[in-house]
């Protein structure tokens, strides 16, 4: 085997079929050179031996409790470092990919040495020509995250671009990237994590991009999805976090950012054309509270 050893990070909790197709596509890959760090947060022990008897080179993580993304992700970050990988890359369980994905994004990374991060065009595996992820953009004002092509058909004419982050669902990034920014914000536990990563490759003079020809097949549904408490809250604490990662003033944070989505939650708790969003109220309230009494990680309650 020749080029840069990359090892994969894919976390796992209960979902043993997704786990097994995800390492069966894998084991197809034309480069070589990798290997993988399962990190399960939590599942049942008996769910994990089919893992294992099919696939006893991997590396198992076993965790009492579920960490988190940011939680289990870091410690098969720091599992690859040690062993000596030149590039990690987050992979979703819940993914397949193309025999040629990870050839095609490591000779994107290593024909420049300003590359940071790359990451692929991402489908939806049950349609698989609609697109889920085409790079995603940031608003430099709110730190509100768009995510590009999702739901439309791939018509063969995206090309490589430079783009604000990449989705955590599939995300390849150099050694030196990791060891000049440091690991993945824990504080995050999920949502807005790659989005912060990514804004700390660039702030460290590194370029992020979206390479197309390298594809990936996500297992989540297109129908439109109901919102969780725990997304509202997460999504609401750490976009505020995000910003204050960017040093952005605390005035501003409190006052304008913070203050507005007090307002939103105050609408949603009155006004009748958000009837559906009013119990999610107290849960973006929280976010706010919890993150200015600088409360983090885990949500302090279940899904």
């Amino acid at each position: 085997m020749s080029g840069p050893i990359v090892t994969f990070s894919l976390l796992n909790w209960n979902q043993t079929d997704f786990t097994l197709a995800c390492l069966r596509s894998l084991a197809r890959q034309d480069y070589r050179n990798h290997r993988v760090v399962l990190v399960d947060n939590g599942s049942d022990p008996e769910s994990l031996k089919p893992i294992a008897d099919e696939f006893p080179d991997i590396t198992l993580i076993r965790n009492q409790h579920n960490i988190g993304f940011t939680g289990g992700n870091n410690q098969a970050i720091e599992r690859a470092l040690a062993d000596g990988a030149d590039y990690v890359m987050l992979l979703n369980n819940d993914t397949e990919v193309a025999p040629d994905m990870l050839r095609l994004l490591v000779d994107f990374a290593e024909a420049d040495s300003r590359i940071g991060i790359v990451g692929p065009l991402i489908y939806y595996y049950d349609a698989p020509d609609h697109i889920w992820f085409a790079g995603g953009l940031v608003d430099p004002d709110s730190a509100a995250a768009r995510a590009l092509g999702d739901g439309e058909v791939d018509d063969g004419s995206r090309s490589a671009a430079k783009v604000d982050y990449i989705s955590g669902c599939a995300l390849l990034i150099k050694r030196e990237v990791v060891e000049k920014i440091g690991l993945i914000d824990d504080r995050m536990f999920i949502y807005y994590e790659e989005a912060d990563w990514c804004a700390r490759t660039r702030e460290a003079g590194y370029d992020i991009w979206f390479v197309p020809t390298a594809k990936v097949w996500h297992k989540i549904s297109m129908q439109v999805r109901g919102v969780s408490r725990r997304y509202i809250y997460l999504m609401t604490r750490n976009r505020l976090l995000y910003l204050r990662n960017r040093r952005a003033p605390a005035w501003r944070i409190i006052w304008e950012w913070a203050a507005n989505d007090l307002r939103q939650a105050a609408l949603w708790a009155i006004l009748p054309r958000y009837r559906d969003r009013r119990p999610m109220a107290e849960y973006k309230l929280r976010g706010v509270t919890d993150f200015l009494r600088n409360r983090f990680g885990e949500p302090p309650f279940p899904r």
